[in-house]
């Protein structure tokens, strides 16, 4: 299954703001579909608030290049690591990618907060955990049109953040600098990253009633988001182990 390059082109273009303080949107069409257009141009893949802001900024000041469509530092760039899509049609099928993952139940509740959605209406949370179930199965298990896939997990990032980016560096076929990957790990801390992203105050939620209502719906929710994802492809388990 192929997806038509215009229709992706139009899926990411959701953004046309420029933020001279935060980060710089690319908006040119045709620019962006000469990296479409390459079979073999790097994808890089998440479910929306798998962490993928936070990746993208690190990834950007370890290779010293951007990722489409959004420029965090290298503003003046003309070449670009990877361009990055939620793919929430689930149409997009590329050669060369990187899939960035995380536990359902944290990624669910963040994706209702983010919507403005009630966290207690069970209906929502359903749609949300099978979406997700749905995106997980494609990239982990079952699309095949991936020749150079790798496969990240945001909670190994947190918690061994060298042999977990390393995966990074291995797809472009180089070895890590863990020095430079401490550079930029350090100087990507939320702060950082809510200030980079001005363009969507959403992206980042610090408030204390956050941190409260996340614990609670983890509580209620948790057991019945996995059975949902779970229930969209079985295998899908050895990935959360």
């Amino acid at each position: 299954m192929k997806v038509n390059p215009l229709h992706l082109i139009k899926s990411l273009l959701v953004e046309f703001n420029t933020d001279k303080t935060g980060s710089l949107a690319i908006y040119d069409s045709q620019f962006i579909k000469k990296f479409v257009d390459d079979p073999n141009f790097p994808f890089l893949v998440s479910f929306p608030r798998t962490g993928s802001h936070w990746l993208r900024m690190v990834m950007e000041l370890y290779f010293e290049k951007p990722s489409l469509v959004r420029v965090f530092y290298y503003k003046d760039c003309q070449d670009y690591l990877t361009l990055h899509t939620h793919d929430m049609n689930l149409d997009i099928y590329r050669k060369n990618v990187i899939y960035l993952y995380r536990e359902p139940a944290p990624t669910v509740y963040s994706q209702m907060m983010y919507e403005k959605e009630d966290t207690r209406d069970l209906e929502r949370v359903k749609y949300w955990s099978t979406l997700y179930g749905k995106h997980l199965a494609k990239w982990l298990i079952e699309e095949t049109e991936t020749e150079k896939k790798t496969i990240m997990r945001y909670e190994n990032l947190l918690k061994d953040m060298a042999t977990e980016f390393s995966k990074v560096t291995e797809h472009f076929e180089m070895q890590i600098d863990a020095d430079k990957l401490q550079r930029a790990t350090e100087k990507v801390s939320k702060e950082e990253v809510k200030k980079k992203t001005a363009h969507d105050p959403q992206v980042i939620n610090r408030s204390g009633f956050y941190e409260i209502s996340r614990k609670e719906f983890l509580q209620n929710n948790s057991e019945l988001i996995g059975d949902l994802v779970l229930e969209q492809n079985c295998q899908l388990q050895q990935y959360f182990i």
